[in-house]
């Protein structure tokens, strides 16, 4: 089965880079070798890059009024209730218009099994590459949810 993790985010507006910061332990520990890695900012960018798994999660931060660090885990279909932060970006199609346009495009092609792993953020407007201390902590947790999930 064809696997992809991939991260979203800006690693310049603090914790709006967790889900890369996810991707990056995921590739210090070297802990999933059945799964590709990838790092992706826009929409457009991920209808690319997912095209042609089985199986994919979208690590991504997540601004909802929570628990700064709390970690949520969720279907495309869940997206409308807990927009993330990329995955609904004001400035393209949201996540689940690219993956119907992915279906439309390339119905062979487009994965079935799709997981959102979101981390809630607390500053996305600092321009820093470190995340919030909270967030910072849920990292190795968020890694560790993908790594039981596989």
């Amino acid at each position: 089965m064809k696997t992809l993790i991939i991260g979203t985010g800006n690693l310049l507006r603090s914790d709006d880079g967790a889900g890369l910061h996810v991707i990056d332990a995921l590739r210090k520990e070297q802990s999933v070798p059945n799964a590709d890695l990838k790092e992706c900012s826009t929409g457009f960018d991920i209808l690319d890059e997912i095209a042609g798994y089985e199986t994919i999660f979208i690590v991504d931060a997540i601004k909802s009024n929570g628990e700064p660090g709390k970690i949520y885990r969720f279907s495309p279909e869940e997206l409308t209730q807990k927009p993330t932060l990329h995955t609904f970006s004001s400035h393209e199609a949201d996540f689940l218009t690219m993956l119907e346009l992915g279906k439309q495009l390339f119905p062979d092609k487009m994965p079935e099994d799709i997981t959102i792993v979101a981390i809630e953020a607390e500053d996305v407007m600092t321009i820093s590459d470190k995340c919030t201390p909270r967030v910072e902590e849920a990292i190795p947790l968020a890694v560790e949810l993908i790594k039981r999930s596989l």
